[in-house]
């Protein structure tokens, strides 16, 4: 249970390293070495690019082409072109006219947005392809797209007139709050600064003003040139061929004369501390920001990189501070963090921020600044920096064992941060001995030299911002600062650590037999029944060297609750999950398990029950123990209750303000015709009836036995060494008397066709579902047939709704088919649009699927059918998926038959299949929309 994943900070701050580590003089000019793997270059026009053989997955190649310009580089009359030339590079080039470029893809599996993509920063322009085979026609057709984005963009009046709308559309989607606090904030942040005003997505004006198309060719022919362009390439690939394909596609490329200046433009000072107060009634929470802006520091020395492991440090350490003081009684804040980061232009941010209540935002405030001002004045204890080192060596150790797992996709990412933001690109087992060194040699005093770098409580460069609803009142900008000031005035008193020194568990269980073992050979699959009634899968792999995946499942859930207690069991997993376990507090419990790879939890879903996690090979026993105190020895903590309840009423005081979160809440409730067992948004007065002794009763009645539990493990294990463990914990469990069935509470959406209305937003903004539901055959064949019927009906939406009549952005549809509590499908049409659109807009898609009842295109079906086995053959490369694929088997009392026969479901669905089912299912009428649309006296004001 309980270790929270660390994997966010690691992140963006990787290492590598030559053959001395030790720290000395040398490190302040030795450079970061390039993984020797990587081949890199640079053509004569100044064109470089980056090559890295790899076969995972097989036969895939991964492209990125890097163009070192974007929106900052825009004149006043430009601004939006950087992300206009995005969108043109898809839409007629000199080797693909009009649309072709994406029909082409498609043809061949690729699924435009989640596989082809692209987007526009500040200071790039970045275009994602990803190959599914090395066939010599994919890749002469990948190389024509790439050199026709340098060299070969048509941009003619017509298509990008046509674009215009499209873009306008997807800006749409980025107005409302989000774009409100921008607004509120960039000011502040980037005060004086070239970037306060070349936001990528530009400005409407400029886009949509016809006739200026000469401005966007321009802007092509300044930036688009080959010593501002890199592409990495990296896949299942033969580095000569592609090298030798790069020279001829690249190489006679020529750079514009005269050659445009490429400027980079930094963030200016400030001697004063900038307040700014925000209040929006679209706000949710409460929450402080103190930000100091420092110049970046760059990654190219041993020196630097040794920097950067002592900043993982000491990220560890103040945030393990800040959450301890947060998990007290009376905590003055209910969240803290604090970090460094990197960000646009020439200055890095450090970031300290708190979400606190209302009512105490001054205490909250100071709160997080007393933490702050008491590492600053005491620093951080021995203790503490063994602690998070033994962490940091284990997260590294265990990221090197996966050296020769990473996919293309990883290492393409990893090589494009480095083109980008000059992120080291060294190996993984260089890192990991680089961080051992590192280990071995930083002191405290390292660690505070990053303390007095962070938090010197300087005026200059200090950035504070307030964000609350409309409704909170607020201190004003002279109390924020008055509270800051007297925090570093204080002398406060030391940190008293939580230390433990107790092993898990003190006995081991007696453990139970193996009534029955069956090897399934075609799916390398061992089941395992206990004596107790527990049954396990067990498929062992080679996806990752070090990586586990573990879960149960068994029938039940709230659904066995009385109707009076629903709001109780529904929460039962999280509160008791709140009180640690056996004889320790949750907090005494991540100490525990603060240095080991591991996770578990349980969960109480509306049909089901049982326990999900991780661990590391060598942290699988503790995953066990972990698993058996949660079925026996679960803990209650009215302490840590008393203070979710308080924290949760503040979070969902105002969540419903939020247009998003209270249109999906609507939804939920019409979709069960507002039975009370719908689970909501909770009102403080239902926060208040709860009760955690019948929370935790309900828990203890579904946990006391774990008879029916069926247990799930995939990953990197053998079977005959792991069986005496899961004899021990998982054998040894429990075995009374249970109701291994859910309850059909007779939830049920509306039968017929019906429209709700929501007019929430405060922009002209409509977000729109059409649903279709009902009942649904349990063959895995028609589960793949309304899947493919999905993404086909995805690509008409696209065609008529974007491309056609350009009135939205990234319409999709997506279906899905439910086990519980009855076997039903749902599929969906998602889109945003402009109001006055928004009746058009639902009749054109509602024509798409009256379209598709007249006969489905062989080709669209050919494409889906590409996609749809390319990405299953990828899945089957992964723990996770093998996971949920065998919880869903045992869930619909499959075999191995319907695994084998998969894709042949697939290969055998006729384009009369899917009419068929578009008929019956999708029908005239019978559908619920739902508009989440613009209040009209918000849109005066």
């Amino acid at each position: 249970m309980m270790k929270m994943l660390k994997a966010f900070v690691l992140i963006g701050m990787m290492l590598g390293l030559p053959k001395a580590f030790a720290q000395d003089a040398s490190q302040d000019t030795v450079a970061i070495p390039l993984n020797p793997a990587i081949i890199h270059k640079t053509l004569p026009n100044g064109f470089s690019y980056y090559i890295q053989k790899n076969a995972l997955p097989k036969d895939q190649i991964q492209f990125r082409m890097v163009i070192k310009a974007g929106s900052i580089l825009e004149t006043e009359q430009q601004r939006g072109f950087a992300h206009f030339l995005e969108h043109m590079a898809f839409n007629g080039s000199k080797h693909f006219p009009e649309n072709q470029l994406v029909d082409y893809l498609q043809s061949i599996g690729v699924e435009f947005g989640s596989d082809l993509n692209a987007y526009t920063g500040y200071d790039e322009t970045v275009y994602m392809l990803p190959l599914p085979n090395s066939k010599k026609e994919t890749l002469d057709n990948g190389f024509y797209m790439l050199g026709d984005i340098l060299n070969g963009l048509n941009l003619t009046t017509e298509d990008i007139d046509k674009e215009r709308s499209i873009i306008h559309e997807e800006w749409r989607t980025t107005i409302g709050l989000s774009q409100r606090l921008k607004d509120a904030m960039y000011p502040l942040l980037y005060q004086g600064s070239r970037y306060l005003d070349r936001r990528p997505i530009g400005l409407m004006s400029v886009v949509m003003g016809k006739g200026n198309e000469e401005g966007i060719r321009q802007f092509y022919k300044d930036w688009y040139r080959p010593d501002l362009a890199t592409l990495v390439v990296v896949g299942d690939l033969n580095p000569a061929e592609i090298e030798k394909r790069i020279i001829a596609t690249f190489g006679p490329m020529t750079n514009p004369s005269p050659e445009k200046e490429r400027k980079y433009y930094g963030v200016p000072d400030h001697d004063n501390t900038l307040v700014k107060i925000i209040q929006d009634k679209e706000i949710t929470s409460t929450s402080i920001k103190v930000i100091h802006k420092y110049p970046k520091h760059e990654e190219k020395t041993l020196k630097d990189l040794r920097r950067s492991v002592v900043n993982l440090l000491y990220t560890y350490m103040v945030n393990q501070r800040l959450s301890d003081v947060a998990q007290s009684p009376n905590a003055p804040y209910m969240y803290a963090q604090s970090y460094s980061t990197s960000a646009s232009g020439n200055k890095n941010r450090y970031i300290s921020l708190a979400t606190v209540k209302a009512d105490k935002i001054i205490d909250g405030t100071k709160g997080l600044m007393r933490e702050l001002q008491r590492i600053k004045q005491y620093g951080f204890t021995q203790a503490e920096l063994d602690r998070k080192k033994e962490i940091l060596r284990k997260d590294f150790e265990s990221m090197a064992l996966e050296e020769n797992k990473q996919t293309s996709a990883q290492l393409t990412a990893l090589i494009t941060n480095h083109v980008i933001s000059g992120e080291e690109c060294s190996t993984l087992s260089f890192k990991k001995k680089f961080v051992d060194e590192c280990l071995k040699t930083i002191s405290l005093s390292d660690v505070q030299s990053l303390v007095e770098e962070f938090m010197h409580g300087e005026q200059a460069n200090r950035v504070v911002l307030l964000t609350a609803p409309a409704s909170a009142t607020t201190p004003s900008k002279a109390d924020l600062l008055t509270a800051l000031d007297q925090v570093q005035k204080e002398k406060v008193t030391p940190f008293k650590d939580t230390v433990v020194d107790a092993p898990l568990m003190t006995t081991t269980p007696k453990g139970g037999e193996i009534a029955k073992e069956v090897y399934d050979k075609d799916l390398d699959v061992t089941h395992l029944t206990f004596a107790n009634g527990v049954t396990v899968d067990l498929k062992p792999t080679e996806f990752k060297n070090n990586e586990i995946r573990f879960t149960s499942v068994r029938n039940g859930g709230y659904s066995k609750a009385a109707a009076d207690n629903f709001d109780n069991a529904s929460m039962a997993a999280t509160f008791t999950n709140l009180g640690g376990l056996s004889n320790f507090s949750s907090m005494q419990l991540d100490r525990i398990l603060s240095a080991k790879q591991v996770y578990l939890a349980p969960y109480i879903h509306r049909y089901t029950e049982g326990v999900s996690g991780f661990s590391s090979k060598e942290d699988f026993e503790t995953l066990m123990k972990l698993t058996y105190l949660t079925y026996t020895a679960p803990r209650k903590d009215p302490a840590k209750f008393k203070q979710f309840i308080d924290n949760k009423k503040e979070y969902n005081r105002n969540s419903l303000n939020d247009p998003d979160s209270y249109f999906a809440d609507q939804i939920n409730k019409e979709m069960s015709q507002h039975d009370p067992r719908t689970e909501t948004l909770l009102t403080p007065e239902q926060l208040d009836r709860l009760s955690l002794d019948k929370s935790f009763d309900f828990y203890k009645s579904r946990f006391n036995s774990a008879k029916g539990a069926h247990f799930i493990i995939v990953g990197s294990f053998d079977v005959n060494t792991i069986k005496p463990l899961l004899t021990t914990y998982l054998g040894g469990l429990p075995a009374g008397p249970v109701d291994a069935s859910f309850n059909d509470e007779g939830i049920r959406p509306p039968k017929k066709g019906m429209s709700f209305d929501y007019p929430r937003n405060t922009v002209d903004k409509s977000k729109v579902v059409i649903r279709y539901t009902g009942d649904f055959p349990a063959s895995q064949k028609d589960r793949v047939e309304m899947g493919l019927l999905g993404d086909i009906l995805t690509i008409r939406l696209n065609q008529k709704l974007r491309e056609e009549i350009g009135g939205v952005y990234s319409p999709y549809a997506a279906a899905n088919v439910f086990k519980y509590p009855y076997t039903h499908y749902r599929m969906d049409i998602f889109f945003t649009c402009a109001s006055a659109n928004r009746d058009a807009l639902v009749n054109a898609a509602v024509g798409q699927i009256k379209e598709m009842q007249k006969g489905i295109s062989a080709t669209n079906l050919d494409k889906v059918k590409k996609a749809a086995l390319k990405d299953r053959k990828a899945s089957l490369q992964m723990n996770g998926y093998w996971r949920k694929l065998l919880e869903d088997q045992w869930s619909r009392g499959e075999s191995k038959v319907n695994f084998e026969q998969y894709n042949k479901d697939i290969q055998s669905v006729t384009a009369k299949d899917l009419q068929k089912m578009a008929r019956k299912y999708l029908k005239a009428n019978k559908h619920l929309e739902f508009t989440l649309s613009p209040n009209p006296e918000a849109i005066k004001k």
